[in-house]
């Protein structure tokens, strides 16, 4: 065994999730890894009961139970476990509000069996961990909700100016006057909330919105 073998045998782990055979699954890989899997839950109530006994380290709870939801059962714990939230995928609509959770971890279902166990030593270990693609995806739709304030037009001006065009390069690419350039960039700084084309260029929402 490597040396992080004893750690691995000390973490307690509870798997809860709607379907039993993630569930097994993932009981079986990471069994194989070295983790010790002491709780197995498809539903909300048997989870709770798991985590109330204090005999787990560490919990990877499915987003999708019911009646508490993960998210709500974090807000109001009175247990020093550690919480993984696990989603189906980065397109949940309660991906922001994981992401911002007091969950030690969030990945994603559809990940690799190796980030999945990366993710689960990093919390072993006292860490905190997020799964790129959910921090990714929560960065364009952030974009995507913020940038709705502008037109069309305004958009089109504010991406060219955050790539470092100049209005009269932006004016010649839309078939616009510079001064209506001027006009738009004036709303964007405006509805963003940004003063300058350098705040622009470098404001997350558009740096999001060029990966789309």
């Amino acid at each position: 065994m490597g040396r992080d073998a004893t750690p691995k045998l000390r973490t307690r782990l509870l798997i809860a999730d709607r379907h039993p055979i993630l569930v097994e699954g993932l009981a079986w890989i990471l069994a194989a890894h070295g983790y010790a899997v002491v709780e197995r839950a498809n539903n909300v109530t048997d989870a709770v009961a798991a985590l109330s006994a204090g005999d787990v380290d560490l919990a990877l709870i499915d987003i999708d139970l019911v009646d508490p939801a993960p998210l709500a059962m974090l807000g109001r714990r009175d247990t020093t476990t550690a919480m993984i939230i696990t989603l189906p995928s980065a397109m949940h609509p309660a991906l922001a509000a994981a992401l911002g959770s007091k969950a030690e971890g969030v990945v994603l279902k559809t990940d690799p069996p190796a980030s999945i166990l990366h993710c689960i030593g990093v919390v072993a270990a006292g860490g905190h961990w997020r799964d790129r693609d959910v921090v990714v995806n929560t960065g364009v739709r952030t974009a995507i909700d913020d940038t709705a304030k502008l037109t069309r037009r305004e958009r089109d001006v504010a991406t060219l100016v955050a790539t470092g065009q100049r209005n009269r390069k932006i004016a010649g690419a839309l078939g616009i006057t510079e001064g209506t350039v001027k006009m738009h960039l004036h709303n964007v700084y405006a509805k963003l909330g940004v003063e300058s084309r350098t705040q622009l260029a470098m404001d997350a929402r558009m740096q999001s919105l060029r990966q789309l």
